[in-house]
This record gives C-alpha cells, structure tokens and sequence, in this order.
C-alpha cells in the first residue's frame, strides 16, 4: 500500500462514518416523531416525551459515535503503523549492501534523521567494541562518551542541513584506546530528493598520524641540525635543487636569508665550474669525493678556497635521492701559507745574500793573510774557525 492508497482508504472511512450518521440520525427523526405524535394525545405530555426522547437520540448517537470513532482510529492507527514499516523496509539496507559493507576493513555506517544506526559493518562494530545489533536503532549517545557524541553528532547534523559530503578527521576512544580515523560523512537522500539520514566511511589512519608525526620531528631535528651545524653543510635532489641548508652555509657564500631551498644549485651560483659539475653528477651515480683544498673563482674575480667532501644520500628504497655537500672555507688559512711562504723565502734571500757577503769577506781576509805572508809578517786575521778538520773516528 503506497501513500495514495492510504489517504484514499481514510477518506473513504471517514464518508463512512458521516454517512452512516446522517442516515441513522434520519431515520430516528423521521420515525420517532410519527410514533409520538401517534401514541401521546396530550400536548404538555407531548414535550416532555419529546425531550426524553431527544436526550435518548443523543445518548445513542453519542455511543454509537463513539465505536465509528474509535473504529476510524484504529483504522488510521494501523495505517499509520503500517506506513511506519514500509518507511523502515525502504530505510533498511540491502542485504548486499551489508555483504560488501562487512568485507571493508573501514568502518561503514549508516543512520536516520534522527541520528539512529540504521547499519553498522563488521569493522565498525569492532571499533566500537558492541555487535551491531547492540547499535542498530541507537544514535551516538549510547555509545560514545558525551563530548565525542555530541561531536559526531553536530557532524551528522551540518552535514544533513548542507547536503554536502564532508571529510574530516576525528579521534574517537575505542577499545583499542585512542584512534584516529579520517571520517567522509554524505546525506542520504530518497527518489525525490529528500534527505533522510546520513552515511559514512572511516579509516583507521592512527599509525598514519603517528608516521606523519614522527616524520614531522625527524624533519624539525634534521632542520635544526642542519641549519645550526658548525660546517657548511646543503642536501640536494637528484636535479640538484636545493632540500635544506645550513646558516653557515649561507655565511660561507653570502647568501643572506634569500630563499633558495627548491632553486638550482647552478641558478644560485652560475660560476659553479664543469669540473665540479662532473663531480656533482659522479655524486648521483653513488661517489663519494673530497677534496682537501680548491680554488673556487666567484662571479666578482674573488677566489674562494674551499675544503669540500660530497657524499650521496639515498632513499628508502636504496635509490641515490641526491647528494649531500659538506665544505669548509679556507681561504684565510691559505692567504696565511701564503704570507708565510713569502715571508720564508724573504728570509732564505736574506739569509743568501749575508752568507755570501761574509764569504767574500773571509775569501778578501785570506788574501791579506797570504800576502803579509808573502811580505814575512803574520797574518792579521785569524781565519782558523773556517778550516774544517775531519774528526777521527775511533
């Protein structure tokens, strides 16, 4: 029976009901007003059985309004009942509907209006810790605790007036304790539109949350490792973009606090010679290299000497990602072998030149020895100290 048929059958007890009134009400009149008038000669005898008989017909037709009633009540209550059922029929899911929804690992749900488990698969049932049938035809209430409940249920609520699906993530207690799930909530709407309830999927994504959580830690300590580390130190991808540098990186080449992280290692520094080019491409075929001093020739003419060691780093999967490039300024300490060698070879020229003036000197002493010899005088100077006598070697 559809809706039409009902209102069709009520309309039709109802005419009932007026009809069989009218027509008993008509016929007492018509026949109990011939019979008075018939037995009762007397005209003050006349009223007052009239008016016996008046209370009398309202009497009857007070009782017999009562059953028409009563029956037109129960009539409209069983319709009413009955439409009540083809209403929970039409809201029950299909039983292949339930089949498929009980082989998700992700909990799947459905609920009326009102916020009633209309359907609750397997998944869901475990997460709640009660068999379905504990849930069917509750709402969260008796469920959840009351903050979490109320929660849910505001959800379901925004989500019934928008008429928009909605994803959002929610931390429920379960028996598992704390989890959280990424919960997608729908309207559920019938042929014509109107929306009767709400539908939703959630995954389990708490050991997602807890990656993700731990990755964002391994990334913040990785950060400031980097970023506060006493080298030069910059991790590059495979297309030599920049993934993280550290301050004294950006010190060392004064870079300032410009943004380079996802730039072209070649588009921040162009100058960058080929051969360190061919060292960078060796890098992401799995060399190490180092070098323990290079000279590295800036844009302005300045020459930079650096101390440098790459080294490639690899993803989880054993794949080269990129290269990591950790360097050491040294131009100071080279300016100061520099000024050093300078120094040292201003000393050895001075060194030359006063050796070979003494030289002269004793090689001038000697010929004026050699001559006072010649003239039989002694020598003047006493050059003994330049003899170089062999020792005995006992």
């Amino acid at each position: 029976m559809d809706v039409r048929e009902g209102k069709l059958g009520l309309s039709t007890s109802v005419f009932a009901v007026v009809l069989t009134y009218a027509f008993l009400a008509s016929v007492w009149i018509l026949l109990s007003d011939r019979a008075m008038a018939v037995m009762v000669g007397d005209a003050e005898m006349l009223v007052w059985v009239s008016m016996a008989k008046g209370w009398f017909f309202v009497a009857m037709t007070s009782v017999l309004l009562y059953f028409l009633v009563r029956r037109l009540v129960d009539q409209l209550t069983a319709a009413h009942l009955h439409q009540l059922e083809l209403q929970r029929e039409r809201k029950q899911p299909p039983p292949m509907l339930v089949a498929i929804a009980n082989s998700s690992t992700d909990a799947i749900f459905a609920k009326d209006e009102e916020g009633r488990y209309l359907l609750i698969n397997t998944a869901a049932s475990r997460f709640i810790g009660k068999p379905p049938e504990d849930v069917l035809g509750h709402d969260d209430r008796t469920i959840f605790p009351p903050e979490q409940a109320a929660l849910i249920m505001a959800f379901d609520q925004r989500v019934r007036e928008t008429r928009q699906p909605e994803t959002n993530e929610e931390t429920l207690l379960t028996l598992e304790g704390p989890r959280v799930f990424l919960a997608t909530k729908g309207p559920l709407q019938d042929a014509q539109g109107k929306v009767f309830g709400t539908f939703g999927i959630s995954r389990d994504i708490t050991e997602r949350k807890a990656a993700e959580v731990a990755l964002h830690d391994n990334r913040e300590r990785l950060r400031l490792l980097v970023d506060h580390a006493p080298a030069a130190l910059a991790m590059f991808d495979r297309e030599m973009r920049y993934l993280e540098v550290s301050r004294r990186w950006r010190d060392d080449y004064c870079l300032g606090d410009q943004d380079v992280i996802g730039r072209s290692h070649y588009d921040v520094f162009p100058e960058i010679p080929a051969y360190w080019r061919e060292m960078h491409r060796r890098g992401l075929a799995g060399e190490t290299l180092s070098a323990d001093e290079d000279a590295f020739e800036r844009l302005d003419g300045s020459v930079q000497w650096l101390r440098w060691e790459l080294r490639p780093w690899r993803e989880a999967d054993g794949t080269v990602g990129g290269i990591v490039l950790f360097s050491e300024d040294i131009s100071k300490r080279k300016l100061a072998e520099h000024e050093l060698k300078q120094r040292n070879e201003e000393l050895e020229r001075f060194n030359l030149a006063a050796i070979g003036r003494e030289l002269r000197m004793i090689e001038l002493k000697r010929q004026v020895n050699a001559l006072t010899q010649v003239r039989g005088q002694p020598p003047p100077y006493d050059l003994a100290f330049t003899e170089l006598s062999p020792r005995r070697v006992q």
